[in-house]
């Protein structure tokens, strides 16, 4: 049995970072409906490639919907909010990244939820949070993308520029930390329920996520009142990537002992007592003297010759992959970390596994992506009781989206 196995999951999300949390939930065996806007549906499944042919999956449903169940409700419509009203009372776990301004106009709060069910757990994803449990600050109802919270937290300015302007480091790690966290605060209130009883709240800004991503260079600005180089560690040097004679390696040199191995394997014992370079604070304070020593050496040799040096000592160091060579890598398929699932026409598209590996759960991807409102039927029937003549009615004036294959 799967760890949330029996977990039914009400998901009013769209974009990324709702779609990532949840799929989180339903690797591990939760059941996630997904609610959707009849007609369109989620954002994401106009985002990125398509398979060829009318109606086929984008690559980004491949990447965040698989095993989800999709319904259509227009949830502004009377009829449509007592579906979701149903919905609720028949699931553990309401999940929403939906703007807060968005959610309020629905009349959609944790006060309303637990009347409609008392053991619910709200789950909330946004840009600076909503305001039921600490306030949401002066931009509590802004429009919040991962770049947005990225900047406001400082993070693009820790990316190594020549030139003293803010650069995006082009990953999505305001949506993917942000639902990492509330994928966590999820499974604790699930915890906490079990033990005490009762609806449970959680709330988690992308803002928020963004600046404990930060923490370490916020704690150094904060201490010194000067903010660490960018793109280099504010606590350890040699600390990043550098140039061989056929690519690049990072080598990470992390406290004194790790230092001294480090001296030896170069050939230099010599530097680890040098006043420049004895203490991690002075090989910071002197990195740039640090780094042009470290480049002469690696310069002179191929990425592996390094790569295989510094491991003989104990010093931390990989090559720096290009986006290809990750997915040619050695280390990826014996961790289950690419599957091939079989896509129209049986061509084959590359999905990411399971980062979390755990006892008795399938390190596969469980179930297909859905198309929009494929399952709308099934769980208004199965959950609601809604008969067909009921269900064609909805569906004929709108208030659902059905999809009959």
């Amino acid at each position: 049995m799967l760890p949330l196995e029996g977990i039914r999951v009400l998901a009013l999300e769209q974009y990324y970072a709702g779609n990532v949390g949840s799929l989180m939930l339903r690797r591990f065996g939760a059941e996630v409906i997904k609610v959707e806007v009849p007609g369109s549906g989620d954002a994401m499944r106009h985002i990125g490639p398509r398979e060829d042919g009318e109606g086929q999956h984008s690559l980004s449903e491949l990447r965040v919907m698989l095993g989800k169940k999709s319904v259509a409700i227009d949830m502004a419509a009377p009829e449509g909010k007592e579906l979701i009203k149903g919905l609720v009372g028949k699931c553990d776990v309401v999940w929403s990244n939906m703007k807060p301004s968005s959610l309020r106009k629905l009349g959609f709060t944790f006060e309303t939820f637990k009347e409609w069910n008392p053991e619910v757990i709200y789950t909330t994803l946004s840009g600076f949070g909503h305001d039921d449990l600490v306030s949401d600050g002066p931009m509590g109802d802004w429009v919040a993308f991962d770049i947005i919270a990225q900047g406001l937290a400082g993070l693009q300015f820790r990316v190594e520029s020549e030139i003293d302007e803010p650069r995006y480091n082009g990953l999505a790690l305001g949506d993917q930390v942000t639902a990492i966290h509330a994928a966590l605060g999820t499974v604790t209130a699930l915890y906490r329920r079990q033990r005490d009883g009762g609806a449970q709240r959680v709330d988690v800004a992308m803002h928020d996520a963004m600046m404990f991503l930060n923490e370490l260079s916020l704690a150094i600005t904060g201490w010194s009142g000067k903010p660490p180089t960018r793109g280099r560690s504010g606590t350890s040097s040699p600390y990043g990537a550098f140039r061989t004679a056929d690519g690049f390696v990072n080598i990470a040199v992390g406290g004194t002992p790790v230092w001294r191995r480090f001296s030896n394997a170069i050939g230099r014992p010599d530097l680890t007592d040098d006043p420049r370079f004895k203490e991690a604070r002075s090989r910071v304070a002197n990195n740039s003297e640090l780094e042009e020593i470290v480049l002469e050496w690696t310069g002179q040799r191929n990425s592996d010759e390094v790569v295989r040096i510094l491991h003989e000592h104990g010093v931390p160091s990989a090559p720096v992959f290009t986006l290809p060579q990750v997915l040619e890598s050695p280390q990826v398929e014996p961790r289950n970390m690419l599957y091939s699932i079989a896509g129209e026409g049986n061509v084959k598209h590359k999905v990411l596994g399971n980062p979390i590996k755990m006892a008795g759960v399938p390190d596969e991807p469980l179930g297909e992506a859905p198309f929009l409102a494929e399952h709308s039927r099934e769980i208004f029937a199965d959950l609601l009781g809604l008969d067909d003549a009921r269900i064609e009615a909805l569906a004929a004036s709108g208030v659902i989206g059905v999809r009959d294959i």
